[in-house]
């Protein structure tokens, strides 16, 4: 009798692991086949139009700013230093005061000189302060006319050679807590670089509203290296550097579509485009899913930088 259970219940388990064994079975093939479907992704995308301009690469060096016309401010008699009715950056008139001297005479007490400025221009610094003993030697503030400024940059000898008077560059300042970008032009040009350094001190012209540049203050040059005409451009978010190689994607009929493209000048904030897209292409520079091709567009936004 015991054995007849023993064979029942090993039937039983028997059965029961077939039937389980053929219900896993069918679940991963319901899933298989379901996975072997075709799927229909859709992206929501945002687009560009390509655009044709002038595109210049840049490099930046750090340049000095150089007054041409400046007049240091002196006190023609020895005292003390009482009132200094002017700061650094004050713009000022020839005859204007810039420091009060008290005469350092006995028996002279109140007797007060003014140290003025020679010239019209802007305060470019202050070297005494307020209580110091001051000589007719004694450098009291240096005034320079804003607008007769230089810049001198130095450059390496891979630059030098592409530079040429009358080039055009930006430059970038703070003035008074506000940045500033101005043109230049190039005035000055070394023909070879200085055996120390191994570096070429170039000399720049404000050609903008110079206001602002300070003698001894520093500003950002920004000399062009490359420079392409009426050049076929795409904001840097549409360029995808895949294994395949440089490609850009576009939104072609509803549908996505891969580029790829032979990419020229780049800036911080766009590429130049010298084959593969023509400029009535919808280039894709945002997608809120990986993009590969033939993917469908559910949504287009126009970008604008």
């Amino acid at each position: 009798m015991r054995k007849i259970i023993i064979i029942v219940v090993l039937v039983l388990i028997f059965l029961g692991l077939s039937v389980w064994a053929v219900y896993s079975w069918q679940i991963r093939a319901a899933i298989a086949r379901e996975l072997s479907k075709p799927q229909e992704i859709e992206v929501a995308v945002e687009v560009a139009k390509p655009e044709v301009k002038t595109i210049e690469d840049s490099r930046l060096f750090l340049g000095s700013v150089v007054s041409t016309h400046e007049a240091t401010v002196f006190s023609k008699i020895p005292g003390k230093v009482v009132s200094i009715p002017v700061n650094s950056g004050s713009r000022v008139y020839a005859g204007s005061t810039i420091a009060v001297v008290d005469v350092d005479e006995p028996g002279m007490k109140f007797r007060y000189y003014d140290a003025y400025s020679p010239i019209h221009g802007e305060v470019a610094s202050v070297m005494v302060d307020v209580g110091d003993m001051v000589s007719p030697q004694t450098p009291i503030a240096l005034v320079v006319k804003p607008e007769s400024v230089k810049i001198e940059t130095s450059v390496p000898a891979d630059v030098l050679f592409r530079m040429k008077k009358g080039m055009d560059v930006e430059v970038d300042f703070d003035a008074y807590g506000t940045d500033r970008s101005i043109s230049a032009e190039v005035t000055s040009v070394p023909s070879s670089l200085s055996p120390e350094s191994h570096l070429a001190v170039v000399e720049l012209r404000p050609t903008g509203d110079s206001h602002g540049l300070r003698s001894g203050m520093f500003v950002e040059v920004g000399i062009p290296m490359e420079r392409s005409e009426n050049a076929l451009t795409v904001p840097n978010r549409a360029i995808r550097r895949e294994s395949e190689g440089v490609a850009v994607y576009v939104a072609e009929n509803g549908i996505v579509a891969r580029r790829p493209v032979e990419t020229g000048i780049s800036t911080e904030t766009e590429v130049e485009i010298v084959d593969g897209i023509s400029p009535d292409d919808d280039v894709i520079v945002f997608a809120n899913k990986d993009l590969r091709e033939g993917i469908k567009v559910s949504k287009i936004d126009k970008y604008s930088p």
